[in-house]
């Protein structure tokens, strides 16, 4: 079978942060390993629009001519819209055979998907590469693949929210649960067919993306990640062995020259003794290869601020840590309570103190704006990023979205809170909320307009310099 797989373009994703899409990569894997043909084409290297990626789909460029299946990720819920137009567009070009469509939106917003839209023929809900796999087993053997665990049979799910279903219709809606992965050195390395052309409008090192676990032991109130992971049985944090994750690395150093590795890990630091072996096996088996040829790789990761220890960062660095990225989000304890963090204000500044004794890179994430906040809290963070940065030119090269506000994702308790709160506004593409304090929804809207002016120059300019 011919398959091919689709990344839609995000207008709103940072030049700097696009990348390949290594969900895609895992697919790809999957399919060619099983014997079938797989193309990923990624609209994010070009911002190609919906209409442009169909025509690409139904080309059939690459081997094995046109497509008999095309899977459509949703990595974002405002990019539902633009999923389901290219769905449009495909069918209106003729193709007839099976879509797909996957991701953490779909994953919690199946039913709504089914109900208001056409044209695909099933989602894929949770962890996809099992799903996948027998799905197009399913396709090249002509067998009914409805009742797939993981599943969802679009077709079936449309006639049981019409209410016109039978009984029997109505039941085959339903979706079994597929477990999660338990070993993740089962699956394949992910293609790397993108990552050329991503290195090649990169300046400086040549990065590459590197999943070496999946899941996050946190529960944070605005995190689709915990619920993504937990809707399905199994556990909800696993990783690889080290050896599985430097051959990887080895890989990516002798095929494409990488020099660096953002390790894209939910949160790299697993949980407790079990997490903190893990990273000093990798650590360890770093620093090992590299004693038997393997070049010095710099390499980079996000983690929680408890996560952090000095001994165990240490070593880390000694094997090639450079950068790190914290989920600070705020300083103070109101907004870390109400974003069910787990830490203190204290736990923050003693993350941040131990990395730059260390001499590590940190940046971080900050969560300016949520539905409470009060202008003391604002000033509060604000002279918190003042005291650690310095000028607001030097913030915003320190802080990810400096401006930022807390994004309501379908299947988190946040979600659940406003909706229960009679607060959740929008809908499922793009969920929204008032600010209870008038004075902060002015503020946030006098910034919020000063970026819509500035970020688009600043993203041009950007990618101009980022073309070889």
């Amino acid at each position: 079978m011919k398959v091919v797989l689709v990344n839609l373009s995000h207008p709103g994703i940072r030049p700097e942060d696009e990348e390949e899409h290594l969900g895609l990569g895992y697919l790809a894997a999957v399919a060619r390993r099983a014997g079938h043909d797989a193309e990923i084409i990624d609209g994010t290297l070009e911002r190609l629009p919906p209409p442009r990626l169909a025509r690409l789909c139904l080309e059939g460029a690459g081997p094995g001519g046109p497509a008999t299946l095309i899977g459509v990720s949703v990595i974002f819920q405002e990019s539902i819209p633009a999923a389901m137009s290219l769905i449009v567009e495909l069918r209106r070009g003729g193709f007839e055979g099976h879509i797909v469509v996957g991701g953490h939106p779909p994953t919690f917003l199946w039913r709504e998907l089914c109900r208001e839209h056409a044209g695909f023929d099933s989602v894929a809900v949770g962890e996809a590469e099992e799903t996948f796999a027998e799905l197009l087993g399913a396709l090249a053997a002509g067998r009914d693949w409805t009742g797939i665990a993981g599943l969802v049979d679009a077709a079936a799910a449309r006639q049981a929210a019409s209410g016109a279903a039978s009984a029997a219709a109505a039941a085959s809606a339903g979706l079994t649960l597929r477990p999660l992965v338990a070993d993740l050195d089962t699956l394949p390395f992910p293609a790397r067919d993108t990552l050329p052309a991503f290195i090649a409008r990169s300046p400086g090192a040549r990065v590459a993306s590197v999943l070496r676990s999946r899941g996050c032991y946190g529960s944070c109130s605005f995190c689709d990640t915990r619920a993504f992971y937990a809707a399905s049985p199994g556990s909800a944090w696993r990783v690889r062995s080290a050896a599985s994750v430097t051959d990887e690395i080895e890989a990516l150093v002798r095929d494409h020259g990488v020099q660096a590795i953002r390790f894209w890990d939910d949160n790299f630091m697993g949980p407790g003794k079990r997490g903190r072996e893990a990273a000093e096996d990798l650590a360890r088996e770093l620093i090992r290869r590299r004693a038997h040829g393997l070049p010095a790789v710099r390499f980079s990761f996000e983690c929680r601020v408890t996560d952090v220890d000095a001994d165990l960062f240490r070593l880390l660095k000694e094997a090639g840590l450079g950068r790190v990225f914290l989920g600070v989000e705020a300083m103070t304890q109101r907004q870390l309570d109400y974003f069910d963090k787990k830490v203190t204000v204290a736990d923050n500044r003693r993350a941040l103190v131990t990395l730059e004794e260390l001499g590590l890179e940190v940046v971080i994430g900050m969560i300016m704006f949520d539905p409470e906040t009060t202008v003391e809290e604002l000033n509060a963070n604000l002279a918190f990023l003042k005291e650690s940065f310095g000028a607001w030119g030097a913030v915003k090269s320190r802080v990810a979205s400096p401006w930022n506000r807390l994004e309501v994702y379908a299947g988190t308790p946040l979600e659940a809170t406003l909706r229960e709160q009679g607060r959740l506004k929008g809908d499922y593409v793009r969920y929204d909320y008032d600010f209870a304090d008038p004075t902060v929804a002015r503020i946030y809207a006098g910034g919020s307009a000063l970026r819509q002016v500035g970020l688009p120059i600043r993203d041009a300019i950007n990618r101009l310099r980022r073309r070889p």
